[in-house]
């Protein structure tokens, strides 16, 4: 069902309804989808897009790990995706965003000595990559949830048995609002430890209205999370 309200589809309905409207001699409502469109798309292109999107998902700083208080217990990486290619003999590892989720999980890690959980069905792509490429042993996987609810319901099972509430959180800067929102409704006391910062991808940050093909794909990720954390407001009710 996803995939019918992804961009593309939504692209197609635009402009099958524009081509009805153009049929029937709507030529003004016609020519007004069309401006709105290409503005739109301008937009999801800049800087400016981002802000705005960040404003209603949330933002959460950078974690300072010289300040995090002791009573954190575990450290939680959520999964997002996985690799498997012939260049790894067809070995599952971490690939999407779970590979830049890890690679700051590991960092933290071996900061803070905090025992690992990871959650998602990519948990045993996760634990691969953890241990070959960085060395960090894992305590924990949770490898059941599809989605992030499911993240911190099944985790909750798992690590409320043994006393465990208060846990850093890892996961993308656009995910971390809708993840951290689901975590506290399931009993844990979250403190984020963000990565992915979207104009961290950049040399230079653009100007507000500078228009970067990579910013196209980042703000639609952040349009999906904005109806995410709407989906999970109305569910937690």
């Amino acid at each position: 069902m996803k995939t019918f309200f992804s961009f593309p589809f939504l692209l197609m309905y635009s402009l099958l309804v524009m081509g009805l409207c153009w049929h029937y001699d709507y030529k003004k409502t016609a020519y007004g989808m069309l401006l709105s469109l290409i503005l739109g798309i301008y937009l999801l292109c800049t800087p400016l897009m981002t802000r705005m999107l960040q404003a209603v998902t949330g933002t959460y700083p950078p974690l300072n790990i010289l300040s995090i208080p002791s009573q954190y217990q575990a450290l939680v990486i959520l999964g997002g995706g996985i690799y498997r290619g012939d260049e790894l003999n067809q070995q599952v590892q971490a690939g999407g965003y779970s590979l830049s989720r890890l690679r700051y999980g590991a960092h933290l890690a071996r900061a803070t000595q905090l025992p690992v959980l990871l959650s998602g069905v990519e948990a045993p792509a996760l634990n691969n990559t953890l241990i070959q490429d960085f060395g960090v042993m894992t305590r924990w996987q949770e490898d059941k949830s599809r989605n992030t609810d499911e993240n911190a319901r099944f985790s909750a099972a798992l690590l409320h048995n043994m006393g465990i509430k208060d846990i850093i959180l890892v996961t993308d800067s656009w995910h971390m609002g809708r993840a951290k929102l689901a975590f506290e409704h399931y009993g844990f006391k979250v403190l984020p430890a963000p990565t992915d910062f979207p104009m961290g991808f950049f040399d230079r940050t653009p100007a507000i209205l500078q228009p970067k093909a990579a910013l196209f794909m980042m703000n639609l990720f952040g349009l999906s999370e904005c109806l995410g954390q709407i989906k999970y407001r109305l569910q937690y009710l």
